[in-house]
Formats: C-alpha cells, sequence, structure tokens
C-alpha cells in the first residue's frame, strides 16, 4: 500500500457481515486492505493489498490503551488523552500523532502528524449509511490508517455498550 499515491485520494470504508466487523478499504486505485473486527472484543486483524498481516488489541483491560502488531513487535501504541480520554497520542516509529474529534459526538475526526499537521480527515459515511469516509490530506502508512480505523470504530462500540448499560 503506497501511501504516496493516496495523498489526494478519498478512501471509503465499507462494513460487511453480521454486526459489521468486516471493514474493506476501497479507493479509486481499487481494494487497500480488510480490517476484520472480533465480536464482542477489542480485537482486530488488518490484511493490507499485498498480504501482510497486521493485529491490534486492547493492552490494557481498563485503560484505553491499545497497541498495533506485525508478527510478534509492536508497532504502534495508543493511549486515551484528557478527561475523557476520548483523543488519544499514537507512537509509531519513533513519532508521536495524534488521533482526535473535532465535533463533541465523535462522527468526525483528525489525525495529526507530529507537527500538528492534519494527515487525515475521517467521518462517518452518512446519516443513514454505515461506515466510513477517510480524505487523505498527507502521506500515511497503511498499517497506521488501519490502526486510526480501528481505534475509531472500537471507541464507537465501547461508547455504545456504556451508554446502553446506563439505560
Amino acid at each position: 500500500m503506497a501511501p504516496d499515491g493516496l495523498r489526494t485520494d478519498q478512501i471509503e470504508i465499507v462494513p460487511s457481515g453480521f454486526f459489521a466487523h468486516r471493514y474493506e478499504f476501497r479507493s479509486p486505485m481499487g481494494t487497500l486492505g480488510v480490517l476484520r473486527l472480533f465480536a464482542f472484543r477489542t480485537e482486530g486483524r488488518f490484511q493490507d493489498a499485498d498480504g501482510r498481516e497486521f493485529r491490534m488489541r486492547r493492552s490494557h483491560w481498563w485503560r484505553r490503551e491499545y497497541e498495533l502488531r506485525a508478527d510478534d513487535a509492536v508497532v504502534a501504541t495508543a493511549r486515551g488523552r484528557g478527561i475523557r480520554r476520548v483523543a488519544l497520542d499514537l507512537e509509531f516509529r519513533g513519532q508521536l500523532y495524534r488521533l482526535e474529534p473535532t465535533d463533541c459526538w465523535g462522527r468526525e475526526w483528525h489525525f495529526l502528524d507530529p507537527a500538528g499537521r492534519a494527515l487525515l480527515q475521517i467521518r462517518r459515511r452518512g446519516r443513514w449509511r454505515s461506515g466510513l469516509v477517510l480524505n487523505v490530506l498527507g502521506p500515511v502508512e497503511g498499517e497506521l490508517l488501519a490502526f486510526a480505523v480501528y481505534l475509531i470504530v472500537t471507541i464507537w462500540w465501547e461508547s455504545a455498550a456504556a451508554a446502553a448499560a446506563s439505560a
């Protein structure tokens, strides 16, 4: 997955399957990969178009901390920040990135590089359509892009579960 070819493209994340646990990353260039999330858990696997596989999981059971693995090596980590811990700091290859919602409902997110520039704008596909749309504003590694999507979908699931539990 060549990040340089994605700079101005829009990527559509299309869910399928029971409870929408399979997310296909589609761009004008074709399918970039597939993210599979496991039901009722915070684990997932992303396989890119080249066949490389990455595993994602929550690394701490009660804190908002996650990791991205390639084989047995941790490639990236994410940790919640702030009072509500919705925004996340991501460490990837020695660089610190940030993933944060741009509205109070968490429907739109920005993925920021170490200098604070937006690399991705991530939003829901629409009010009546499930999935996401990613506007790629700068170069992003494929596995990091997939990790950002995994984190947002996981946060949405956790928020929905918390709302259901409080009702």
